[in-house]
């Protein structure tokens, strides 16, 4: 049984890998049938990618959890002919192939409309449908360097570093599902049953949020540069080292916080400081304010710094790692973290539904299925394809 909002609604998701998989996967998250077409035998190339438990991918049990696998060969016309009737059917489909590739197959945007006026299309590229740039590959840790991102994360006097997980990725995922959902409101609430082709580009998912940095640089000539854990707009913000070798994260962004913050740590006198007393005024004297909330923590062990923080209501991020947070009670109680069956091994523990619908929940129907799984389900089910024509198409290689 299918629950959440987007029950009744069907995606035909012919691409591959992270960004269009994260944005089906939310899609799926929340009642949406999912259908993934996948290259027989081989699969989406996520399931090659690890960390592997007993030879499965996990990334792709959370992925391709809540999908169901069809495998079909796009490459070939029998393949192609398949996904046309089942995109006839939907009411949308996500690709991720460069520009031009769809259209060659005879699956581009203006082809499927011909079958089915409302269709909703999802093209996610490294650099979008138009330009110079179009034709080039496109993968998230590039992205990640020349939008100017990866030259703004890093020590100063280091190298640029790339973040820890892929959030180029993540976030087109999500502005994909978010996309998708305001096509279908669209669609919904217009006179007529009009359909919709969105061009979401890797490479612009990262611009838009670098939008202080740019506005910056045009406002002022400033370019942005890496200034470690330290924030250009706010003081005092930074990694703190407590005296057990520990690492907390405060940041003062308002000036109650501020104020709450030297109340904490018994310097309320800098409240008199003009070099202190504003946030303009603390950015300007960033090093000398940061130096004075390190001295504070290097003076106390980590429990007891956050102690003291938490009881003046000063927000604070004790630096935890993942095995920490897999055991926090906040996020269990809310069901952020769930463990979902495996068909091997113990249950996985993996992000729950987020975020939340009080009235029409959203849920995890099962991890990522093998390939093809569903293939001749889908097929018979969908398409009418009795088991003759089944038997053959899997005798050609089809699926």
């Amino acid at each position: 049984m299918t629950s959440g909002p987007l029950a009744g609604v069907r995606v035909l998701d012919i691409a591959t890998m992270l960004g269009a998989g994260h944005c089906t996967a939310l899609l799926a998250d929340f009642g949406a049938d999912v259908i993934q077409v996948e290259l027989p035998r081989s699969g989406d190339p996520l399931r090659q990618m690890g960390p592997f438990a007993s030879g499965h991918s996990l990334r792709w049990s959370v992925v391709g959890r809540g999908k169901r696998s069809v495998s079909v060969d796009m490459r070939t016309e029998a393949g192609q002919d398949l996904v046309r009737r089942l995109a006839a059917i939907s009411d949308v489909v996500v690709e991720n192939f460069r520009p031009g590739t769809i259209d060659r197959w005879g699956l581009g945007f203006d082809q499927l409309q011909e079958a089915n006026p409302g269709l909703i299309l999802l093209s996610l590229s490294g650099y979008g449908q138009t330009g110079p740039d179009r034709g080039k590959p496109g993968f998230g840790r590039v992205i990640e360097a020349i939008s100017g991102f990866m030259e703004t994360t890093g020590e100063a006097d280091g190298p640029p570093t790339q973040m820890g997980v892929p959030v180029v990725d993540y976030i087109a995922g999500i502005l994909g599902a978010m996309a998708v959902s305001m096509a279908l409101f669209k669609r919904e609430r217009s006179p007529e049953v009009v359909g919709e082709w969105i061009d979401l580009s890797l490479y612009e998912t990262m611009v838009r949020i670098m939008d202080a940095p740019m506005s910056a640089y045009s406002a002022l000539g400033r370019v942005a540069r890496r200034m470690g854990n330290r924030y250009p707009n706010v003081a005092p913000s930074d990694v703190y080292r407590t005296q057990d070798g520990r690492h907390i994260f405060h940041s003062s962004a308002t000036q109650s916080v501020f104020e709450r913050l030297l109340k904490a740590i018994g310097r309320e006198d800098l409240n008199l400081d003009p070099n202190f007393h504003t946030n303009a005024a603390r950015v300007e004297h960033m090093d000398e304010i940061n130096d004075i909330v390190q001295g504070w923590f290097s003076a106390h062990d980590f429990d007891a710094a956050v102690s003291i923080l938490e009881a003046h209501d000063v927000p604070v991020g004790p630096v935890r790692n993942v095995a920490e947070v897999a055991r926090d009670p906040q996020l269990l109680e809310r069901q952020s973290l769930v463990s979902v069956e495996q068909l091997q091994g113990p249950p996985l523990t993996m992000p729950g539904i987020i975020p939340k619908f009080h009235r029409s929940p959203g849920a995890i129907r099962h991890l990522g299925p093998a390939i093809g799984e569903h293939t001749d389900q889908v097929l018979a089910e969908l398409l009418g394809l009795d088991p003759a024509q089944l038997t053959q198409l899997h005798d050609q290689g089809v699926i």
